[in-house]
């Protein structure tokens, strides 16, 4: 089959691979004059928040090895590594412009600098990622009066524009945190304004790695499953659910103590900054695509008053800074709005189908994350979104294959309906920020391969029959590097039709 894939980011990339080892002949367009999505136009200093082993291809391996947690050079130098080694057919300059139906599946329009064109495929994948749609930038009152700077963190190409400027930085996510740390360097004041705290997970808790700890399948256990539960997750769960909460109360505290620890000996402005920073909701429902993992210096610096939080919202500007909902001032002469992204949009579908994708509240719906049901011959990569994002992508896209291939029998409309509803009305009882709903497997991502997998008729259970591996190790990459091979030999052993998902609420 010929697959067009739309984005030549880490997901697109991670799409075509495994759509071509599966038989497909896929073709990959991308925009803009680089490879790599959102990693190509990262701010200065931004990394992952995951390690190095588990976000990358399956067949690459990172060369040379990159830091714990790779910087957007390092990925970059990784996707670029996956385009020569697997010789990976990709168009730069390629804008998709419009998908037109044909009798047998899409014509495929494009334009570059020199010239438009057409291409007709049998099926299109739509990797385009949850960023597409730019940076948000809402506009203040009187924001016209205001005589210094406001920018997004995207448009800073250079940590130099914080220089012996007072800077305030808008914002709670990982690139907001990073933000206001990376100023302290350079300016001569900085503030950090934030409507709600989220839980800041420390990158080290009791001096192991936060991975280790949080993404074993018994950390997944400790979380509430969005899918129907195993055996050993519903005795948890059920019979044992003051293991879950106390566990949770714990990783709670042991980041309570930290700030306590930091406003010792310090005055009673100093504890109080550190104390606006503890969310009154719990640490579960902050873990989601882009969970603030917490800059090493971000805490201290507070503590030593380089840097100063406020809890509040954006009212207004003046000619030397903002005015807050509580009628408090601050004074500044350069404004980071790091406020996330809006939902993404497809405008070179055709409207009846864009409706159906940006008309969501909580964003595109989809089934399995995959495919939405009343859109023909057409999928997504990347909205999947977890700490294991780039497995993910490459299990999907198998899974993809076996559904292309005839090996796997889709439900019913209706009923892929049933399930998306449901996987979103449990999103929105346990994830708290909007944005994240429509891709949002998380940190939950061992449970949504194990979905896959287990439609696939494969065995998710990568670390057998070692039950302390399987229960306590940390899950990458090359646990699932036999996955296609296992998928080959076992085809004529064709799994059920699929079910709706099953929810534990």
């Amino acid at each position: 089959m010929r697959i067009a894939i739309i984005g030549a980011g880490i997901s697109g990339i991670a799409a075509a691979q495994s759509l071509r080892k599966t038989g497909h002949d896929v073709q990959v367009y991308e925009k803009s004059s680089r490879i790599g999505g959102v990693w190509a136009m990262g701010y200065p200093g931004v990394r992952l928040q995951n390690t190095r082993d588990q976000y990358r291809l399956m067949d690459v391996p990172w060369s040379p090895e990159p830091d714990l947690h790779p910087t957007s050079a390092q990925v970059l130098q990784h996707l670029n590594d996956a385009i020569d080694q697997l010789d990976l057919p990709v168009k730069l300059d390629h804008e998709v412009t419009k998908l037109e139906e044909t009798t047998g599946g899409w014509r495929l329009h494009y334009q570059n600098d020199s010239d438009t064109g057409q291409q007709d495929f049998d099926f299109v994948v739509l990797s385009v990622g949850q960023y597409s749609s730019g940076k948000r930038s809402p506009e203040f009152p009187d924001q016209h009066k205001f005589q210094g700077k406001i920018v997004t963190e995207r448009e800073i190409t250079d940590l130099s524009v914080f220089s012996e400027k007072k800077v305030l930085v808008a914002g709670f996510g990982k690139s907001a945190l990073d933000m206001a740390t990376f100023a302290v360097d350079h300016a001569s004041e900085v503030h950090h304004l934030f409507r709600t705290p989220r839980w800041m997970v420390p990158f080290r808790i009791l001096g192991v790695h936060y991975s280790r700890l949080l993404f074993c399948r018994m950390g997944t256990f400790l979380m509430p499953s969005w899918v129907q539960p195993n055996a050993t997750e519903a005795f948890i769960h059920r019979k044992m659910g003051f293991l879950v909460r106390g566990n949770w109360r714990l990783v709670q505290s042991i980041v309570r103590l930290q700030k306590y620890l930091l406003g010792v000996g310090k005055s009673r402005a100093v504890k109080d900054r550190l104390s606006s920073l503890t969310p009154e909701h719990d640490i579960v429902s902050d873990f989601r695509s882009a969970s603030a993992m917490q800059p090493q210096l971000y805490l201290k610096h507070i503590a030593k008053e380089r840097l100063l939080p406020h809890q509040g919202e954006l009212h207004s500007f003046t000619e030397s800074g903002v005015v807050l909902e509580d009628g408090d001032n601050i004074d500044c002469d350069l404004v980071v709005l790091s406020l996330g992204s809006g939902s993404p949009t497809f405008p070179f579908l055709p409207e009846k189908y864009r409706s159906l994708l940006e008309s969501e509240p909580d964003g595109a719906q989809l089934y399995r994350h995959l495919l939405h049901p009343d859109i023909p011959r057409l999928a997504f990569a990347g909205f999947n979104h977890g700490f294991m994002h780039v497995p993910a992508v490459e299990i999907g896209m198998l899974w993809l294959s076996a559904v292309l291939n005839d090996d796997l029998t889709l439900p019913d409309a209706s009923e892929m309906r049933q399930s998306m509803e449901s996987v979103r009305q449990w999103k929105r009882d346990h994830v708290n920020f909007e944005p994240s709903r429509s891709c949002a497997v998380n940190t939950r991502f061992q449970q949504y391969l194990d979905v896959l997998l287990k439609d696939l008729g494969l065995n998710p259970y990568r670390k057998m029959p070692n039950i302390l591996a399987e229960l306590f190790s940390q899950y990458g990459p090359d646990d699932y590097v036999d996955i296609f091979e296992e998928y080959r030999a076992g085809r004529t052993q064709r799994p059920e039709t699929l079910r709706t998902l099953a929810l534990d609420t």
